[in-house]
């Protein structure tokens, strides 16, 4: 009896030593890195993708003075978490036309839409995309067929400049257009 005891005290033992030395050499999985968009991060895998056109609200044509919506989705396909990622939609405007975008509604709660639109995302996660969705009132001095067009980019802040605070934009330029009836 005395030798079984003995047994079973080596086996729990030796179970309990392969338990721990197990524990120790498993690796636990990493959490993310994060970044700062503002900083050194590498941003070549966060990209803006925006609706081409502009569609009207109610009706199926674009009309001078009437609302219409577009969207644009924030991605970042990168591997590390990205604070502080900045999108942002104007208006394009011809020489003497007032550039400033009459904004109704901006579907997601880190953008706001004061002349444009501009949302700034505290955090990005591995794989994520944020989808938001513009109601603009669009001009109602556009001539009949003209055109309306909308910017949409990533930036980043950089170091102020004479009292502002600059934005760098990152990648490409998604354009939105509306020809009016």
């Amino acid at each position: 009896m005395r030798r079984l005891t003995s047994l079973a005290a080596v086996v729990g033992c030796a179970a309990a030593a392969g338990f721990a030395v197990k524990a120790l050499t498993v690796p636990e999985p990493r959490p993310a890195r994060v970044v700062d968009a503002d900083g050194d991060a590498d941003l070549a895998r966060l990209s803006v993708r925006a609706d081409p056109s502009l569609a009207p609200v109610a009706g199926h044509r674009l009309v001078p003075g009437h609302r219409a919506v577009y969207g644009f989705r924030v991605t970042n396909a990168g591997p590390e978490t990205i604070r502080h990622v900045v999108a942002r939609s104007v208006k394009v405007a011809a020489p003497g036309m007032d550039d400033r975008l009459s904004v109704v509604s901006v579907s997601d709660p880190a953008c706001s839409g004061v002349g444009r639109v501009e949302c700034i995302f505290q955090r990005l996660d591995p794989g994520e995309t944020r989808t938001v969705r513009v109601v603009v009132e669009t001009p109602a001095d556009r001539p009949p067929r003209g055109r309306m067009t909308i910017h949409t980019f990533l930036g980043r802040f950089t170091e102020p400049v004479g009292g502002t605070i600059p934005l760098e934009v990152i990648g490409g330029i998604q354009a939105t257009t509306g020809r009016f009836s």
